[in-house]
């Protein structure tokens, strides 16, 4: 029996419809992912032209365009376990050459930045006031990375009451069995994993 077949006979099937106000996501779209030079580097660059791609077609759209960071303190205090348990975290602090936006990533004109110190960019930050207040009911998510950021934003974006999109050609991570895994479970249990095609179709389609 198949994965897809095991899950199905589980329950594990379910899916979820888009609504009709979305708004796009882009997490942490940090140059400690695509300078070579950082030993955090992924080899995401396919990834990265696609999450412009998608933003180009929101901003076309008019859908609302968020942009999440991570930031922490010079102890790291701010961060607590989580600093503590990923030291790697280090690259994304001012004093870090690293810590910068992927070109053509950063908050733009009109683009609301949101500034976290943990995976999820929904925990301990203003981001569900915002969606609400912007009357979003769906969140288009891509940025880095699958295995970390991305399931966690997804999962609280699906525990606040918003429908989680995760797009598959815009998500990137450094290895391929933990992407791999991850999005097969984010389809599973919280949201609906998508093609960059399809993004850009229900993106356009909500304009």
């Amino acid at each position: 029996m198949s994965d897809d077949a095991d899950y199905d006979r589980a329950g594990l099937a379910g899916a979820l419809v888009p609504g009709a106000s979305p708004a796009l996501i882009i997490v942490d779209p940090c140059e400690a992912y695509t300078n070579p030079a950082c030993p955090l580097y992924a080899g995401v660059e396919a990834e990265v032209e696609n999450m412009r791609t998608v933003r180009a077609a929101a901003v076309a759209a008019g859908i609302p365009v968020i942009i999440t960071r991570v930031h922490h303190d010079d102890t790291g205090r701010d961060g607590g376990v989580f600093v503590r348990k990923v030291p790697a975290l280090k690259w994304f602090r001012d004093d870090s050459p690293f810590h910068g936006y992927i070109e053509g990533l950063a908050p733009g004109e009109g683009d609301i930045e949101i500034v976290k110190q943990y995976p999820s960019a929904f925990a301990g930050t203003s981001l569900v006031a915002t969606l609400a207040s912007l009357r979003v009911d769906t969140l288009v998510i891509v940025g880095l990375s699958t295995s970390g950021c991305i399931r966690a934003t997804a999962t609280d974006c699906m525990q606040s009451g918003f429908i989680p999109i995760v797009v598959r050609d815009a998500v990137g991570d450094r290895l391929p069995g933990p992407h791999e895994a991850n999005l097969f479970d984010i389809q599973a249990k919280i949201g609906e994993v998508v093609s960059l095609d399809e993004s850009i179709a229900l993106l356009s389609g909500a304009a």
